[in-house]
């Protein structure tokens, strides 16, 4: 485990701790916040530089899309809640993967 620490991981390491607290709002219950997108629309620019799998991104922002602007039962919300949490930690560990180890985790 090796860490070097340029610019671009110093940002990349700011970007998984946005997305903490985007999983921290979503597991309090805040479903209208905003945190979730402005990951994505953050982790979305990165995408191309730090060579993440454009699925897992794709997939959680159509997540975090359908909590923040559905009406849904309970429990359906919850369930979607729980996709977008997972959704956001497989982004943050790709993230986490390309700065500390070799980034072939998700590729």
């Amino acid at each position: 485990m090796y860490f070097d620490a340029t610019p671009a991981n110093i940002t990349l390491l700011l970007v998984v701790v946005l997305g903490i607290c985007a999983l921290a709002s979503l597991y309090r219950g805040k479903f209208t916040s905003n945190l979730p997108l402005l990951f994505y629309a953050i982790a979305f620019t990165m995408v191309s530089t730090a060579g993440m799998n454009s699925y897992i991104m794709y997939v959680g922002l159509a997540f975090a899309l359908i909590l923040r602007f559905e009406f849904m039962s309970k429990g359906f919300t919850k369930f979607v809640a729980f996709l977008s949490g997972a959704a956001i930690g497989l982004a943050a560990l790709s993230i986490l993967d390309q700065v500390f180890g070799n980034g072939t985790m998700f590729s």
